[in-house]
């Protein structure tokens, strides 16, 4: 078997494939690893999720990896993301009045709006982010959030024969 550093075009190609990856995180030096559904888009990783203990996590410390991988015959592609945690919030409800024309969106509004133009092109976008555990009843809406992670560095290695 052969293995080599894949180049950032083919490591952003397998982000763009890939709909899974495990989220890492560390808080208090105890690292956490998580399954998210996730899309890739303007030079960054978008997901979603409700409140818990990766989103406490990465709200105490930024700094986050995913790894995804693609396992296919008798070769495999993984790629590293190291990045920043960035939370979507809402954009605050100010009043119901038309903006100007040239006012734009607020760049919160606008990045949550691109987070979920990218991942509700997947069928079961919101999975496993928005389910209870035990069962598969959507949680209550409102309680969920958009997030970002900034890509800091990307590197991968894929295997052949």
């Amino acid at each position: 078997m052969n293995i080599k550093e894949m180049t950032r075009p083919e490591c952003v190609a397998l982000l763009k494939s890939t709909r899974l990856g495990r989220l890492a995180c560390v808080r208090d030096n105890r690292p956490y690893v998580v399954p998210i559904h996730f899309a890739f888009g303007d030079n960054a990783i978008f997901s979603f999720s409700l409140p818990g203990k990766k989103v406490e996590w990465m709200r105490k410390n930024p700094h986050v990896c995913l790894q995804v991988d693609d396992v296919a015959g008798d070769g495999w592609k993984s790629v590293v993301v190291d990045g920043l945690f960035e939370d979507l919030p809402k954009a605050p409800e100010v009043d119901n009045t038309i903006p100007a024309v040239d006012q734009p969106l607020p760049e919160s509004k606008h990045d949550r709006e691109f987070a979920w133009s990218l991942l509700q092109k997947h069928a079961n976008w919101w999975e496993p982010g928005a389910l209870n555990l035990g069962g598969a009843t959507p949680a209550v809406s409102g309680s969920h959030l958009f997030y970002r992670i900034r890509i800091e560095a990307i590197s991968g290695r894929q295997a052949f024969q």
